[in-house]
C-alpha cells in the first residue's frame, strides 16, 4: 500500500502588510468554587497561579450555586431584624483583589435573592455553604416590579464593598471597612437562563441597577446582558443596544457573551447523546467558527444602534462529556484540544476587534463542569489551558499590530494549523500558530534573517526552542510563538 505524505505545511507573513490593530483585554475569571476557601490545600497554590497572569480587568463572580457564600442576604428583611451576612463572601473577595495587586478588576455580583421572586415555595437553601444548588434560580416574576427592592440589594451589597458598608432596611448601619474600585460592574450573569428574563424585563432591571449604582463611584463603568451560550437571540441586543429603550443618562459602555464548545451532537429530530471524543477536534472547531459567524453578525447590530459600547466575549471555553458528572471521565487530550480552540479563537476575536475576551474560567472541580478549570482542583497546578493562557498574555498585548498572514499559501488555506503575525507594542515580530490536529505539524517558518525562537504549549508545561532550518514543530494540538530576534553585530 502507498502511503501518501501530506504536503509541507507553510505560514505566510508579509510584515509591512498592517490589517488591523489589536483592542482587545485577554483575561479570565473566577467563581467562589469551595476548593479555592481559605484553608484548602490548594487554597495559596491557586492564588498564587492567578496573581502570576498578570490580567487586566479579571472578573470576579460569586455563583448561585452555592447561595450561602454569593447571596449575603439569603432571606427577607423582617419587622425587627435583616439576615445580612457577608462572613463566607469576604475571604474570596479579599483574596481575589490581592491576586489583581492594583490591576482593574470587573466585579459580577449576579445573583437575585430567590425571596425577591415569586415561587410556589419558599426556596430551600442547605446549611453547608459547599452543597450545589442547581435548583436556586426558581420563578420568573420579580415580587417588586419596579426592580426598587433588587436595585437596592445590589447597591447595599455594592456600598459593602465600595463605601465601607450600608444602611439596611432596617436603617441600621453595617460596617465594613472595604473601599474597593471595579473598573466595570456587570449587571447579573446569564439572564437568559435560570429566571429567564426577556430582553424589556432586563433592561428595565439594569436601568434600575445602574441609576442606584454610578453614584456610589462616578469612574465605574457598567456591563450588560451577560447572555449564555446557550442561544444568542437577536432580540436582547436589538432591544438592549438600542438607546431609545433605556432611561435618560443611564450608561450602556459594554455588552457581553459567552461561547463554549461542547461534545454534544443534536439533530432536528433527536438528541443523539455525546460524540466520542476522537470526534471532539471536529466539533469545537467547527462550533468556533460558527461562532464567529455568530460575532460579526452581533457586531453588526452593535455598530448600527450603539457604536461607542464594547464588546466582552468574557467566558470562552469548552465542555467535555457529562459536565456535572461528579466522577469525570475526561481524556488526556481534551486539555490540550481546549487551549487550541481558545487560542484559535483569542486570534480571530482580536481580528474582528473584540474590546475583552476571558478565557472561562479559573477553577472548577467535578460535578461543576471541570472541563472549564485553568487549575487542577486537586493540586491546584495549571493545565494546558491555563499555559496556553499565560503564553498568549507573555507575548500579546492591546496595540500590537496585525498583519497580513496565512496558514498555507493565500487563497489555499492550510487546515492543519492557524497562523497570525504581529507586530507588538515593543516594536518585536511574533508569530503565532496554533496546531488544529491531534497529530505533530511541522510548518515552513517565512524567513526573517533573524534568530527564531519558539515557545510552545501541549499537553504540558511551556518550553522554548529554537527552530532549526526555519520549521516549527507544532506538538498535537499546540499553542505556539515563534519570536523573531533580528541578528546584531557579532552574533552569529
Amino acid at each position: 500500500m502507498t502511503t501518501i505524505e501530506p504536503p509541507p505545511a507553510t505560514a505566510q507573513v508579509n510584515w509591512d502588510e498592517a490589517i488591523g490593530a489589536s483592542r482587545t483585554t485577554l483575561t479570565t475569571h473566577l467563581w467562589t468554587a469551595p476548593p479555592l476557601r481559605r484553608g484548602s490545600p490548594i487554597h495559596d497554590k491557586a492564588f498564587t497561579a492567578l496573581r502570576e497572569l498578570r490580567a487586566d480587568l479579571a472578573r470576579f463572580l460569586p455563583w448561585y450555586s452555592q447561595p450561602r457564600v454569593a447571596v449575603p442576604e439569603l432571606t427577607p428583611p423582617t419587622a425587627d431584624s435583616t439576615s445580612w451576612n457577608f462572613e463566607l463572601l469576604d475571604p474570596f473577595v479579599e483574596d481575589f483583589v490581592a491576586a489583581a495587586e492594583g490591576r482593574p478588576v470587573v466585579a459580577n455580583f449576579a445573583t437575585i435573592p430567590a425571596w425577591m421572586f415569586v415561587t410556589p415555595e419558599p426556596v430551600a437553601v442547605s446549611d453547608d455553604p459547599d452543597e450545589i444548588h442547581w435548583e436556586y434560580e426558581q420563578g420568573t416574576e420579580l415580587r417588586d416590579p419596579t426592580f426598587q427592592e433588587v436595585a437596592d440589594y445590589f447597591y447595599r451589597l455594592a456600598s459593602w464593598y465600595i463605601a465601607g458598608g450600608f444602611t439596611d432596611e432596617l436603617g441600621r448601619w453595617h460596617e465594613s471597612g472595604h473601599r474597593y474600585r471595579f473598573a466595570y460592574w456587570e449587571v447579573l450573569c446569564e439572564p437568559d437562563l435560570g429566571h429567564r428574563l426577556p430582553p424589556a424585563t432586563y433592561t428595565a432591571l439594569y436601568d434600575a441597577v445602574v441609576a442606584r449604582l454610578a453614584p456610589l463611584d462616578p469612574e465605574m463603568k457598567f456591563i450588560g446582558l451577560s447572555l449564555s451560550h446557550i442561544h444568542h437571540e437577536p432580540e436582547y441586543f436589538w432591544h438592549f443596544l438600542d438607546p431609545a429603550n433605556h432611561a435618560a443618562g443611564i450608561p450602556v459602555d459594554a455588552i457581553s457573551y459567552h461561547f463554549y464548545a461542547q461534545p454534544e451532537i443534536v439533530n432536528p429530530f433527536a438528541a443523539l447523546g455525546n460524540a466520542p471524543s476522537d470526534q471532539w477536534r471536529n466539533l469545537f472547531f467547527s462550533q468556533a467558527d460558527m461562532f464567529l459567524d455568530q460575532v460579526r453578525f452581533i457586531d453588526s447590530i452593535r455598530k448600527r444602534l450603539a457604536p461607542g459600547t464594547a464588546t466582552f466575549i468574557n467566558e470562552l471555553g469548552s465542555y467535555p462529556a457529562d459536565i456535572m458528572n461528579p466522577e469525570p471521565d475526561i481524556p488526556d487530550s481534551y486539555w490540550a484540544l481546549s487551549a487550541a480552540v481558545q487560542s484559535y479563537l483569542w486570534s480571530k476575536l482580536v481580528a474582528l476587534g473584540i474590546d475583552l475576551v476571558g478565557i472561562a474560567e479559573f477553577m472548577d472541580y467535578p460535578g461543576m463542569i471541570p472541563g472549564v478549570s485553568l487549575i487542577d482542583w486537586e493540586t491546584g497546578a495549571p493545565n494546558a489551558r491555563y499555559q496556553a493562557l499565560a503564553l498568549l498574555l507573555r507575548h500579546f498585548g492591546k496595540g500590537d499590530a496585525l498583519v497580513a498572514t496565512s496558514a498555507g499559501f493565500p487563497g489555499y488555506p492550510d487546515p492543519r494549523f492557524h497562523a497570525q503575525a504581529f507586530l507588538t507594542a515593543a516594536g518585536d515580530r511574533k508569530l503565532l500558530l496554533v496546531n488544529k490536529t491531534a497529530y505533530p505539524v511541522a510548518v515552513t517558518l517565512p524567513d526573517d534573517h533573524g534568530r527564531l525562537e519558539l515557545e510552545q504549549v501541549g499537553d504540558g508545561d511551556a518550553y522554548t526552542t529554537t527552530p532549526e532550518a526555519g520549521i516549527a514543530l507544532l506538538e498535537p494540538y499546540a499553542t505556539a510563538v515563534v519570536s523573531y530576534q533580528p541578528v546584531t553585530m557579532g552574533t552569529t
